[in-house]
């Protein structure tokens, strides 16, 4: 008699002898197993859009949570920002866990997978699902750190970094996930892999942004400060977007999803009514209050795309080198070059209209400002922009250029 072996995900091994001695359950076997590779691959693809919608909804939902702060005031456990955060999360979480089960029963997709104990899933994977659980965890951790300490915390309390933490190694891990699909298609699927890990860098752009919201108001972007934080943040993305992307403008295109995805917010947030609900008020709103417009990331994107990807650069140990103090540079002077007139016309009367919320007249309620501070540069003489400042910034972006390069030769591998 023929026999049959069949291997479960677990590892333990269960021996079939048919009494035909055809080979029909053989073949029905090998069928079965075909039809669950072709499922778990259908599964793949619509799970990959399920982590973009949620990776999409973590910094809408938090850029929804500051305005809705500035505005209501009152912000309890199942408002409606924090329930939007909750259902992105919880997208994320639900669509790895479904990717981490089909990875683990699929003989073909074990293998492109990182194992931990009995379970296979790709390293993306394991990162959005840790992300969730630390979310959960900072939430409960949340509500007893309020409940004993109270409101008086401050903002950045350790729950509040555990989630975001949390929230990082979710875009993180969703950006890890996609440049892996890309990695892995060389056949007609390709453009859309790429489209997807381009897209999920820009979302990665735009949680930065989120993390720094208060700080990136015109008033300061004439400061040494804010373009020190800009140069010693944003290249890491871009440079490897550029690096491992597979467009030919990578970087550009990922730009342009950060600048829709928190355009948004500053073009829907203000149309839904809503009023301060707790004193002192110190400014008067009827509608949503919305965040600064976004940075012009799209400007260096542009040169970044253009030095690295189309520029040839000599052969040799000290490639990476160059290109890194290239890629600062550049980064450096189109950001600044085009920041510091932007915000001279977000501060401007011609900029206080729908579309760019400038004019210096959007203020949370609780915040007391002067008419004249409101539309000033805030820099002060130890933070001004000045040679030696352009210098130190000039330098972070190059050392961070140089960290994005590794990163994007690092992903152009990764296949798990």
């Amino acid at each position: 008699m023929s026999r049959v072996n069949l291997r479960l995900a677990v590892g333990v091994e269960f021996v079939y002898l048919p009494r035909n001695v055809n080979n029909a359950p053989a073949a029905s076997l090998a069928e079965s197993d075909s039809a669950l590779e072709r499922f778990s691959g259908s599964f793949g693809r619509i799970a990959g859009s399920l982590l973009l919608l949620a990776a999409a909804g973590i910094p809408l939902s938090l850029v929804w949570d500051f305005a809705w702060e500035s505005t209501v005031g009152v912000d309890p456990v199942w408002s409606l920002p924090h329930t939007a955060n909750y259902l992105a999360v919880g997208i994320g979480g639900f669509a790895a866990l479904g990717l981490l089960l089909a990875t683990s029963r699929t003989g073909a997709a074990r293998a492109g997978g990182v194992r931990l104990g009995g379970l296979h899933a790709p390293l993306g994977v394991w990162l959005v699902i840790w992300g969730a659980v630390a979310f959960v965890t900072a939430v409960w951790f949340d509500r007893w750190w309020q409940s004993s300490y109270g409101l008086g915390a401050g903002i950045w309390h350790p729950p509040q970094i555990l989630k975001a933490v949390a929230f990082l190694v979710m875009e993180i891990g969703v950006w890890l996930f996609c440049v892996s699909r890309q990695n892995q298609n060389d056949g007609r699927n390709n453009l859309r892999a790429a489209v997807m890990f381009v897209a999920a860098g820009g979302l990665v752009l735009a949680l930065m942004t989120v993390f720094t919201l208060t700080s990136i108001y015109p008033n300061r972007q004439h400061s040494a400060a804010f373009y020190a934080t800009a140069c010693g943040t944003y290249p890491l993305v871009l440079v490897a977007l550029v690096t491992a992307g597979r467009l030919r403008w990578s970087a550009t295109v990922a730009t342009v999803v950060y600048l829709l995805i928190l355009g948004v917010t500053v073009w829907v947030l203000p149309l839904f009514p809503a009023a301060p609900q707790a004193a002192p008020i110190y400014n008067s709103l009827d509608h949503l209050m919305p965040p600064p417009f976004p940075l012009l990331l799209i400007f260096p994107a542009l040169g970044l795309d253009r030095v690295l990807r189309h520029f040839s650069w000599p052969a040799g140990r000290a490639q990476p080198w160059l290109q890194a103090v290239a890629a600062g540079l550049v980064f450096f002077l189109l950001f600044f070059m085009a920041q510091w007139v932007f915000a001279e016309f977000l501060l401007s009367d011609a900029a206080d209209n729908r579309f760019f919320s400038g004019g210096g007249r959007h203020w949370p309620f609780f915040l007391k400002i002067s008419p004249s501070a409101s539309t000033a540069f805030w820099e002060s003489p130890a933070d001004e922009m000045n040679l030696t400042n352009a210098v130190v910034a000039a330098g972070l972006a190059m050392a961070v250029s140089r960290l994005g390069l590794w990163l994007g030769v690092w992903m152009q591998r990764v296949r798990r």
